[in-house]
């Protein structure tokens, strides 16, 4: 305690002034000089058991935090009390539980980290293996030529997955970097639709998919398009997936001066109930997933979406299902 230097400088003045007091009281009466020496040494006798139960608490308070800083768990040592030490004791303890906050979510980044690396892993072995396949057997001299083009096609397919697969990845990690600058332009949703549904319409014409769509002329949203065309295009194309042998894909858009909302049905029988809840988790496949499906398309269509401050949720409807993309009018 003696090591503190203000405690030594007000000990000093202390004794100083003491001495003076005393020194005066025996200068008047013997009696003044006793009393003044009894009360100088019980005032400064409640000054040291004062000062050694304050150094007492601030102890516990270094343990505190010496063992929070060794990796303990955050105790609630406020004492709701009015003083210094209650102040510090509240702010101590909310420098902690923030601090203890940041270490659970790095723990929670690094566990979904090492997920995330085994589900990217997982989910390129597959084609990687099958476009290893598919070359030995292009390699060999006596491969019927019929053969040879249908294998042909399949190692295409697998690597325009994998350029799908790397390319969605590359997208989500610009997006979770905070790296993309969205632009804010005029975009008619028309037009947005119509660039959403091209690149999907030869699939739909093999899979006998029939699509009406409902936009009004007129409408627009400001927002960035490339990127929201690739947000409406994941979910056009989970729909057009539920459906390998024919259907009917609705797409109905709907505007008010809040929000611009398009509702996009198919009738592929429905979302199970237990996946709904996950649906936009990335890498989530439900139960009624395609063989193909690696559970990223809903995921970048939701972080696209909402980094436009828009949403997307999912809905079950007689005989299939409903997306509802909103695209907020952030200007009113």
């Amino acid at each position: 305690m003696l090591r503190n230097r203000e405690i030594r400088c007000l000990a000093v003045f202390c004794l100083a002034m003491g001495f003076a007091v005393v020194l005066a009281g025996f200068a008047i009466a013997p009696a003044a000089g006793v009393l003044a020496l009894a009360l100088w040494g019980f005032l400064c006798a409640g000054y040291g058991v004062f000062t050694a139960w304050r150094y007492r608490q601030i102890s516990i308070l270094t343990a505190y935090l010496a063992r929070v800083y060794g990796g303990g768990r955050v105790l609630d040592i406020r004492d709701n009390t009015e003083g210094e030490l209650s102040l510090l004791k509240n702010d101590l303890y909310k420098i902690t539980v923030a601090l203890q906050q940041q270490a659970d979510q790095l723990q929670a980044d690094k566990r979904f980290l090492a997920d995330a690396l085994g589900d990217i892993s997982h989910q390129l072995k597959t084609p990687l293996t099958s476009a290893l396949v598919m070359t030995d057997l292009l390699a060999d001299a006596s491969l019927p030529e019929q053969r040879r083009r249908e294998f042909t096609d399949r190692l295409s397919r697998q690597l325009g997955r994998i350029q799908w697969l790397v390319g969605a990845l590359l997208k989500l990690s610009r997006l979770d970097a905070g790296a993309v600058a969205f632009r804010k332009e005029t975009v008619p949703v028309e037009q947005l639709l119509r660039r959403a549904l091209d690149p999907l319409q030869i699939q739909m014409e093999l899979q006998n998919v029939q699509c009406q769509c409902d936009c009004p002329a007129g409408i627009v949203w400001q927002g960035d398009e490339s990127w929201t065309v690739q947000a409406v295009q994941n979910v056009v194309k989970n729909c057009v997936e539920q459906m390998p042998n024919g259907g009917f894909l609705t797409i109905q858009v709907t505007d008010d001066p809040l929000c611009c909302r398009i509702r996009i049905s198919d009738t592929g029988g429905g979302i199970d109930p237990e996946d709904l809840p996950h649906l936009f988790e990335r890498f989530y496949r439900g139960r009624n997933a395609g063989p193909d499906s690696v559970g990223i398309g809903l995921a970048l269509a939701q972080g696209i979406l909402r980094a436009q401050d828009g949403n997307l949720t999912a809905e079950n409807i007689p005989g299939g299902a409903r997306f509802v993309v909103e695209l907020n009018r952030t200007n009113v």
